[in-house]
């Protein structure tokens, strides 16, 4: 069996050791001489202290011993603060840190995440079959589209030079620059 550490020993002399360690310490001391006289010194200077004069010695200037006291206690404050456990401080900083941001980064996450599956692909029916009579034309003012009675015309603003390409799938494309803005505008239409 181990020997109890002196704070154990002197924890015990003065009464303030938990049961459960006063338990171990006093079976120890059953079989530890050793321990037992070092149990006893601690027992005599607590009782020589308390048989001190209460008195404090009237001779010593308190005024300066007071102040450097008080320095030293800052001192040692300030030293203590130096070499704290910065992981403790550093890790609850960390969750500060995310219980502020959390507010702010979740909706924007979740924001983005609703962007994403909303511009996903998604299957597409079935296609229309060609209907008989449908035509698509370029003419001098756009890209028209008839079916049957119905008609879609794209029209483009009167533009010098208009490119327009067809193929032989149905599809017609004109692409001209717009002479105000000098933007590009490109129609597409293809029918199925």
């Amino acid at each position: 069996m181990s020997h109890p550490s002196e704070l154990s020993l002197a924890l015990l002399a003065g009464g303030d050791l938990g049961v459960w360690a006063r338990w171990r310490v006093r079976l120890h001391l059953s079989g530890c001489e050793s321990c037992r006289r070092e149990l006893e010194q601690f027992e005599f200077s607590r009782e020589r202290l308390r048989s001190a004069p209460e008195e404090l010695p009237g001779d010593v200037n308190w005024a300066p011993l007071a102040a450097e006291m008080k320095a030293n206690i800052h001192l040692g404050l300030a030293a203590g603060e130096c070499v704290g456990p910065v992981v403790a401080r550093s890790a609850r900083r960390r969750w500060h840190k995310a219980v502020i941001l959390a507010p702010v980064v979740v909706p924007v996450v979740a924001l983005l995440l609703i962007g994403v599956w909303v511009g996903m692909p998604r299957p597409q029916g079935a296609k229309t079959a060609w209907v008989d009579g449908t035509l698509i034309e370029a003419t001098s003012g756009g890209i028209e589209l008839r079916q049957g009675d119905r008609m879609l015309s794209l029209r483009h603003p009167d533009a010098g030079d208009v490119t327009y390409a067809a193929d032989a799938k149905g599809t017609v494309r004109a692409g001209y620059v717009d002479a105000e803005t000098g933007q590009v505008t490109i129609h597409n239409v293809y029918a199925q």
